[in-house]
C-alpha cells in the first residue's frame, strides 16, 4: 500500500518545481531563478540578524519598563503562527508581491493591493531605520562628522550594491551570516562571562528579572515594535521568482528563520539584560538608550570588544539594508507589474543585473529624507502598523481561500490537488492555526502607539482613495488578478 502511495505520487507530482512556473498565473519569467533553501534561510536571516535587537533594545526596554527578551519571545510566537499561513499561501501562488499577492489571489485583488500599500510601509521604511541606526553608532566615534553625511554614505552605498542584483549576495548570503552569527554570539559569550565571572550587573546567570515589566500595555507595545526584528521570514516570499523551487524550499527556510532567529533575539534580549539592571539610571540619556549593546560591550570588554560589536553591528546593517532594499524593490515590482502602480517605473527590469532598478533608487531616496527628518521610534512603530495589517489579512486569506472560495491547492501528501476543502485534522492546520494568528496579532496591533496609528491608518486611507479612482470606483481589476 505504501509503495503504491508514493507511486501515485510520483506520478501526480512528477515535478514539483514546473507547477511552480508562473505562465499560469499570466506572468512572463523576468527574474533569475537560482536561489536555494540554505541561500533563501540566510537571505531571511541576514534581514533579522544577527544584530537585529540592537537596532530597537533601547525603545522595547523603555516601553516595556524592563524587559526586552520577553516582548522577542511574545512576537517570535505570533510570528511562528503567521509562518504556517505564509508557508500555505506561498504553496499555492509562488509570485513575488508576498502579502500583495496572496491576499489577492486568496481573498480579493482589491484587498490585496491595500494590504500590499500599507505593507510598504515596511519595505520602504526599514532601510532608513538601519541606515540611521548606522549612523548613529558611526557617531560615537567621530562626532565631527555631519549625521546627514555618515548617512548618506550608508544609505547610498548600499543602495548602489543592490543595482547588481542578487546573484552575488545569494551566493555570499552564508557566510555573511555565519560572520554575523559569529559576533552575536561572541558578545553573548562576553556578557555572560561577565556577568557570572566577574560580577558584572546581577552577578548571577539565572535570574527572573530581565522578564520583569511595568505593566501589561508596555508589553503589548514592546511586543508590537519586536515584531520588526522578525519582519526577514516575509522578505524571503519576495523571492519565489527567483527560487529553484518555492513551493518546497521557501516554507522550509521560512520556519528555519523564524526558529533560529527568536532563539537568538531571546537570549540576546536575557543576557544583556543581566548586565543593565540598573538600567533606569540611564533612561534620560538617548544617547545611551540609542545604543545600549554598544554601552553593553563597553561595559563587559571594555573599549577594544565595543570596537568589536561596532564593527560587528555595522556590517550585519550593511547586510539587513541590502536584504531589505532588495525586498522591497521587488514587493513594488510585484504592483508595478499588474500595473496598480505606475508599470513603466516600478515593474522597469534593468536586462543587465535583472534588477527593479527605479524601485531601489526610489527606496534609497525615501530612506535619506526619512533618516534627516523623523525620529527613530516613530519610524518603527509606522513600520509595525504595515505588517500587523499585512499579517492580520494574510491569516484571513487563508481560512477565505479554503473555506470560502474552496480554492486552494492540497499539501504534497494529497498531490497538490487543486479546489481541495480540508478535512479531519487539516482544520487545524488551515483554519484553526490562522485565526489564533489573526486574533493575537489584532490584540497586539491595537495595542501600538497612537501616533503610529493615525499616521498608519491615514497612509491606509489614503490607499483606498488611491485605489477607488485607480479601479474606477472598484469596478476594474487588474487584468493578471482577474484570472
Amino acid at each position: 500500500m505504501e509503495m503504491q502511495n508514493k507511486q501515485l505520487l510520483q506520478e501526480v507530482t512528477p515535478n514539483i518545481s514546473s507547477d511552480s512556473k508562473i505562465s499560469k498565473f499570466g506572468y512572463e519569467q523576468e527574474l533569475k531563478g537560482s536561489m536555494n533553501v540554505l541561500q533563501l534561510t540566510a537571505f531571511g536571516l541576514n534581514y533579522m540578524l544577527p544584530l537585529a535587537p540592537a537596532v530597537i533594545f533601547g525603545v522595547l526596554l523603555s516601553t516595556s519598563g524592563g524587559t526586552v527578551a520577553l516582548p522577542f519571545f511574545l512576537a517570535g510566537i505570533a510570528m511562528l503562527l503567521t509562518a504556517f499561513s505564509y508557508a500555505t499561501m506561498v504553496r499555492n501562488y509562488p509570485l513575488s508581491g508576498s502579502v500583495y499577492s496572496y491576499v489577492g489571489r486568496g481573498w480579493n485583488p482589491h484587498l490585496g493591493f491595500i494590504a500590499g500599500w500599507v505593507v510598504t510601509l515596511d519595505y520602504v521604511l526599514i532601510p532608513t531605520i538601519t541606515s540611521v541606526s548606522a549612523a548613529y553608532l558611526v557617531q560615537q566615534y567621530f562626532p565631527a562628522v555631519p549625521f546627514w553625511i555618515l548617512l548618506g554614505i550608508f544609505s547610498i552605498g548600499i543602495g548602489l550594491l543592490n543595482l547588481f542584483g542578487l546573484e552575488l549576495m545569494s551566493k555570499m548570503g552564508l557566510w555573511f551570516l555565519i560572520l554575523g552569527e559569529f559576533v552575536v554570539w561572541t558578545c553573548i559569550l562576553v556578557w555572560g562571562k561577565a556577568v557570572y565571572f566577574e560580577g558584572i550587573g546581577m552577578g548571577t546567570l539565572f535570574s527572573t528579572q530581565p522578564f520583569h515589566f511595568d505593566h501589561v500595555t508596555g508589553l503589548v507595545g514592546a511586543t508590537s515594535l519586536a515584531v520588526l526584528s522578525f519582519l526577514g521570514f516575509d522578505a524571503i516570499t519576495t523571492l519565489a521568482e527567483e527560487t529553484t523551487n518555492p513551493k518546497r524550499d521557501i516554507p522550509k527556510a521560512i520556519f528555519m528563520c523564524v526558529g533560529i532567529g527568536l532563539v537568538t533575539m531571546v537570549v540576546c534580549g536575557y543576557v544583556a539584560m543581566l548586565v543593565i539592571p540598573d538600567w533606569r539610571s540611564h533612561i534620560s540619556d538617548e544617547n545611551w538608550m540609542n545604543t545600549v549593546l554598544f554601552q553593553v560591550s563597553k561595559m563587559t570588554g571594555g573599549d577594544w570588544f565595543g570596537l568589536f560589536f561596532t564593527a560587528g553591528y555595522l556590517s550585519s546593517l550593511a547586510i539587513f539594508n541590502l536584504v531589505a532594499t532588495a525586498a522591497g524593490a521587488r514587493l513594488l515590482y510585484g504592483m508595478g507589474r499588474d500595473n496598480l502602480l505606475p508599470k513603466g517605473i516600478f515593474a522597469a527590469i534593468n536586462k543587465r543585473f535583472n534588477t527593479p532598478h527605479f524601485n531601489i533608487l526610489l527606496i534609497v531616496a525615501i530612506e535619506f529624507i526619512l533618516g534627516n527628518t523623523v525620529d527613530l521610534r516613530t519610524i518603527s512603530n509606522l513600520v509595525n502598523y504595515g505588517a500587523f495589517f499585512g499579517f492580520a489579512a494574510l491569516n484571513l486569506s487563508v481560512i477565505w481561500l479554503y473555506y470560502v472560495k474552496k480554492k486552494g491547492e492540497a499539501p504534497i501528501s494529497f498531490g497538490y490537488s487543486a479546489n481541495w476543502l480540508p478535512t479531519g485534522k487539516y482544520h487545524f492546520r488551515y483554519f484553526i492555526l490562522p485565526l489564533l494568528g489573526f486574533s493575537i496579532i489584532a490584540y497586539v496591533w491595537f495595542g501600538m502607539d497612537r501616533l503610529a496609528l493615525l499616521i498608519g491608518t491615514i497612509w491606509l486611507i489614503i490607499g483606498f482613495v488611491f485605489l477607488f479612482f485607480r479601479t474606477n470606483g472598484f469596478k476594474k481589476l487588474p487584468p493578471h488578478l482577474e484570472q
